[in-house]
């Protein structure tokens, strides 16, 4: 994970806890072709093996990021979400409200949602092609990417502004992401 991390990006000594500061860049860090250089992102490592794969990351109201999955060939000069490579959820915050965007190739459905989630669960569906993402708290559905996926992926993170992403993974599979 390390070696794609942008230099804004750290990891609390947990192993699991991402916290983007864009006054502690650290720059004696090596110098990595896979390192992210205009979104502050990270990719987890790469979900080998087809089949269903769950994890959940822990947010507050005040974040903004973008969780979702890519291919290893992102350009790392790019957003998640924002190419043909990358699928996210992304949420940012502006005076008067809360908005969230389901991105692929630059382009989201309209959509809103009404409850804040403070834990998304994602769930990488390789077999049936379908990325799902849930409001954990609530057991709320958000939305779902459909794609066949033809490369593995690897999980992203990204914030946008200070703040940090909590990952859990490892867990099992709940009943409520179980779709018709």
């Amino acid at each position: 994970m390390e070696q794609t991390a942008h230099l804004a990006l750290s990891f609390l000594e947990d192993g699991v806890t991402i916290v983007y500061n864009e006054d502690n860049v650290c720059i004696d860090s090596p110098n990595y072709e896979q390192r992210f250089t205009s979104c502050a992102a990270v990719m987890g490592l790469l979900v080998p093996v087809r089949g269903k794969h769950y994890w959940e990351v822990e947010v507050s109201d005040h974040t903004e990021y973008r969780i979702g999955v890519a291919s290893h060939n992102i350009p790392r000069d790019s957003y998640i979400g924002s190419n043909i490579t990358s699928w996210c959820m992304r949420h940012t915050v502006s005076p008067s409200r809360s908005k969230f965007e389901f991105l692929h190739n630059g382009i989201t459905p309209d959509l809103r949602i009404t409850v804040t989630p403070k834990q998304i669960g994602i769930l990488l569906d390789y077999d049936k092609g379908k990325l799902s993402f849930f409001n954990v708290t609530i057991a709320q559905h958000l939305f779902t990417f459909s794609h066949p996926f033809q490369q593995l992926v690897h999980p992203c993170f990204a914030l946008e502004r200070p703040g940090s992403l909590k990952i859990c993974h490892g867990i099992p599979i709940p009943e409520f992401t179980r779709l018709p």
